[in-house]
């Protein structure tokens, strides 16, 4: 893990999700590179050692206007090299696994074509992406939260911070156990708990659709819906209800291969509150049909929802 944050001591999100990846997986080096270099000077040679000794790159840092830190850019532009990360001889870090996982403090919906920042982040993220790309990398679908910053008598708690920082470290858990294991199950069952992270913060319908397949059949208790358009109409009934910030805990997951495809059953637990002050509390059970493409990206074919 390259962690980036300026001051740890006064980091809230950032310092528990850097213990709590520590504490929960085996064999992980964390390098806080602010601790390592204050004066900037980074030792290139430790840096590319450090990244060739590992398996899975966990890029760690607060999203400071719309990109990284100043230092974790530096980092990049000396230690990601010509003839170590690309270049005739630049495949030092092919095969790798490049996950960014950082902390937003805006709301979800202020990255959106209508929100105040105007673009999704998924966007703002896409030169990393090359990133990877051109250092033969495996890139991972990026790991983040929203609200993740404590202003006292202005903005969250830190409770609130906390809570999501934990949530956010299990999803960086669940993604590391995935790409360990390296099996269909583990794959969905990471898609799974990342799927009901972003409900939790009511994320842009955009990421949904992503894996969303044309034609779908999609039966939620509001009615039936097909494809990226009947889910974009559904969802925005939603969050027109619903405040951001709800909690979906998965009681049970099973995950079943059937023949091309998988069957995926879920129960799972909602809590949230509607912007009239009415808390909801919803227990339902899940159905989905997925297929995992050639490429090894995953696609709904089916989403079923019924209330119990």
């Amino acid at each position: 893990m390259i962690l980036a944050h300026p001051d740890m001591n006064k980091s809230i999100a950032n310092k528990r999700i850097a213990e709590g990846v520590k504490s929960k997986l085996e064999n992980i080096e964390v390098r806080d590179i602010f601790k390592l270099y204050p004066d900037y000077k980074i030792d290139i040679a430790a840096e590319q050692k450090a990244l060739m000794n590992a398996d899975n790159v966990i890029f760690q840092y607060p999203f400071w206007w719309y990109n990284m830190p100043a230092i974790l850019k530096a980092w990049f532009d000396e230690v990601f090299n010509f003839n170590f990360a690309y270049g005739p001889e630049g495949d030092k870090l092919k095969g790798k696994n490049f996950l960014l996982s950082f902390t937003i403090g805006g709301p979800a919906d202020a990255y959106t074509p209508i929100g105040y920042n105007h673009f999704r982040v998924e966007d703002l993220v896409k030169p990393m992406e090359q990133t990877a790309y051109l250092a033969q990398m495996n890139f991972q679908r990026p790991i983040f939260e929203h609200g993740m910053v404590f202003i006292p008598g202005v903005y969250n708690t830190q409770e609130a911070v906390e809570e999501r920082a934990d949530r956010h470290t299990q999803r960086i858990i669940y993604c590391i156990e995935a790409l360990e294991n390296l099996n269909p199950e583990e794959q969905i069952k990471e898609f799974v708990h990342e799927w009901f992270a972003h409900f939790d913060v009511l994320a842009d319908d955009g990421y949904f659709n992503n894996f969303i397949a044309n034609g779908a059949k999609l039966n939620f208790p509001e009615g039936e819906y097909e494809g990226h358009d009947g889910f974009s109409a559904w969802y925005a009934q939603i969050k027109q209800r619903i405040k951001p910030d709800c909690k979906h805990t998965i009681k049970t997951l099973s995950i079943a291969q059937d023949k091309d495809f998988y069957k995926v059953n879920v129960n799972v637990q909602m809590q949230a509150e509607k912007y009239n002050g009415e808390a909801v509390l919803a227990n339902v059970l899940e159905e989905w049909k997925v297929e995992i493409t050639r490429d090894g990206r995953i696609k709904i074919h089916k989403y079923l929802v019924k209330e119990i």
